[in-house]
């Protein structure tokens, strides 16, 4: 989760403009973080069985994925559209093979 914490404070950042207070620790995270994201997350925590732990996976992903793009975007990076593509890919093989 630390690594999808730091990808929300600097979504919110990069759109609201380098100063802007992201708390600590992601405390208060619905107020400053992207409404879109913060619904996300509700589906990024599971429970321990196979099947819910494949379900958290993906949805980390794809908050991940969309997060870091439009951040990239915000600071004028390229996003690595092709290492994106092909992690993806091959998380989907091995869920696909579970």
């Amino acid at each position: 989760m630390g690594t999808v914490l730091r990808m929300l404070e600097w979504h919110a950042r990069a759109v609201n403009g380098w100063d802007y207070d992201t708390w600590y620790g992601g405390r208060f995270l619905n107020e400053w973080a992207d409404r879109r994201a913060v619904a996300q997350l509700r589906d990024a925590f599971g429970h321990f069985d196979e099947e819910d732990s494949w379900r958290v996976l993906l949805a980390t992903m794809e908050l991940f994925h969309w997060l870091a793009r439009e951040t990239a975007n915000h600071l004028g990076y390229d996003y690595p559209e092709i290492l994106d593509t092909n992690v993806s890919e091959l998380i989907t093989k091995l869920h696909s093979e579970a």
